[in-house]
């Protein structure tokens, strides 16, 4: 029997348009299209992954949501533009409220118009911290009535219903992950799934790892610093950690999230940044997964100009909207090596000829990174062989 096709390759079915094949062919290549090998056609799929990015980001469930808060957005209700209505920020959520913060600084908590709460399907929470909005008193007390369009969003599958997404930030200018050494145990996961969630969302991210006082972090840092991204080591308790001071001097200006797994000391690591936020902090329990202090997100303005976002730690984050052939390019490490692969829609999970399990086995490509992308193949896209 001759070589199996992309479609079915070691499969029991057909797959999603997950392929660069698939891709190809929905650009105008055409199911018959000749297929090439080697050289010619790795310069090919270079050329053509080129070409056809924006078409790619454009698909992304998390982009079309934004497309579509947006579009709402500007659809602006007549009595929010009355003389009344003041500009303000979403700064946190205290209880079934709203708190928003004003040009004077001062956070007022706000009801939301009824017609705002629920305008698209699919999303957990309608407002997200970093929304800017249109609020004013009525007699009821203060009423947000317009919803500004966002730049960017930061968002992950809910962890309660991954039909929906869960909006984390908006308005950003930078992703801070948070992990620890140890207590709890080094996760490189989820250091892969928020860089993920940013690349995807175009948001410049940094990676802290906490706690490295309790171990060796040379190696992980290796890893990431390898992917051009700026990482610090450090130890939150320590307010004079050099490292602490860096990270100060690098978010000066910005709108910056703090996102991580629960118990690695994100929130401590806010407070040793900005002495007198009071964002919640707690201990790891007993199973090491750390636990939940920090219950909603929550921003504050910070000495030397911009704010700080902290954000609820999670024990899982869920990757939606994105196809398998997203997440690859999505990997710098994993995206430079598609273009080598014998098939054109390689999920680099299974398929025989793949030049990124190659690049694993030689020590080209950590294995720690591709484990998490098959992890997020298989459990988050479905689609492991």
């Amino acid at each position: 029997m001759g070589e199996e096709s992309g479609k079915y390759k070691g499969t029991k079915g057909p797959r999603g348009n997950s392929g660069l094949g698939r891709l190809r062919r929905a650009a105008g290549g055409g199911r018959g299209a000749e297929r090439v090998g080697g050289i010619e056609r790795r310069l090919e799929d270079d050329t053509f992954l080129e070409k056809m990015a924006p078409v790619r980001k454009a698909s992304h469930t998390g982009e079309g949501l934004l497309a579509k808060f947006n579009r709402l957005a500007a659809e602006v209700p007549p009595e929010a533009a009355v003389a009344e209505a003041l500009d303000g920020e979403v700064c946190g959520f205290p209880g079934a409220l709203v708190a928003v913060r004003g040009a004077d600084a001062r956070e007022i908590p706000c009801q939301v118009r009824a017609g705002l709460k629920k305008r698209i399907a699919g999303v957990r929470n309608p407002l997200a911290v970093g929304d800017r909005v249109r609020w004013r008193d009525e007699p009821g007390g203060a009423v947000i009535v317009a919803v500004k369009p966002r730049t960017n969003q930061l968002s992950r599958a809910d962890s309660h219903n991954r039909a929906l997404i869960h909006v984390l930030a908006a308005n950003v200018d930078a992703i801070v992950i948070v992990s620890s050494l140890a207590e709890p145990t080094l996760k490189p996961a989820f250091i892969d799934r928020y860089m993920i969630l940013a690349r995807a969302c175009d948001v410049p991210a940094m990676v802290v790892i906490n706690k490295a006082d309790l171990g060796d972090a040379s190696r992980v840092v290796e890893i990431y610093r390898a992917l051009d991204l700026p990482v610090y080591t450090t130890s939150a308790t320590r307010a004079d950690d050099p490292e602490v001071a860096r990270l100060r001097a690098d978010l000066v200006g910005r709108s910056s999230v703090f996102a991580g797994q629960s118990g690695v000391g994100k929130s401590s690591l806010v407070n040793t940044l900005y002495p007198g936020l009071g964002a919640r902090v707690g201990d790891v329990d007993a199973s090491g997964l750390g636990r939940h202090t920090t219950t909603a997100a929550r921003s504050w303005l910070v000495a030397g100009g911009g704010r700080v976002i902290d954000t609820p730690g999670i024990r899982e984050c869920g990757i939606a909207g994105l196809t398998a052939l997203d997440v690859a390019l999505l990997y710098p490490d994993l995206a430079r090596y598609q273009g080598a692969c014998h098939f054109t829609d390689c999920t680099h999970v299974h398929e025989p000829g793949c030049a990124v399990a190659e690049a694993v086995e030689k020590g080209d490509i950590a294995f720690s990174r591709y484990d998490s992308y098959c992890a997020i193949v298989r459990d988050d896209l479905a689609l492991g062989g």
